[in-house]
């Protein structure tokens, strides 16, 4: 009789277990739905390196690297709004950039042309 206990002990416990798995599992999956996808690595890279070439020849031709503070936080503030900006990060989902960053920098330019 205990062997048939424990056997259903562990029935019980495994079905609980596997109850509690899957309720974590599809937490997990809704909270990662709601998070913006990143680019790859890859593609990120040649952003970045895209970014660079960029600033450095608005820097050549005689432009300002930087804009103002309220001209920043303008920007800043429509891709906090904006449904590919993951908060968690401060990034944009679509082109992989720190946004903090990348609304400063006057050559930049929103790669969905909100800004």
């Amino acid at each position: 009789m205990k062997l048939i206990e424990m056997i259903l002990n562990i029935i019980n416990m495994n079905r609980d277990s596997l109850r509690q798995s899957l309720q974590n599992n599809r937490i997990q999956r809704l909270e990662s739905s709601n998070k913006p996808n990143m680019p790859s690595l890859p593609k990120m890279v040649t952003n970045a390196a895209q970014a660079v070439v960029r600033n450095v020849q608005s820097v050549a031709a005689g432009n300002d690297l930087r804009l103002s503070s309220d001209e920043a936080n303008a920007r800043l503030s429509v891709c906090k709004g904006c449904e590919f900006f993951d908060k968690n990060q401060e990034r944009c989902g679509k082109c992989g950039c720190f946004m903090a960053l990348k609304t400063y920098l006057k050559a930049e330019r929103c790669p969905v042309g909100k800004w």
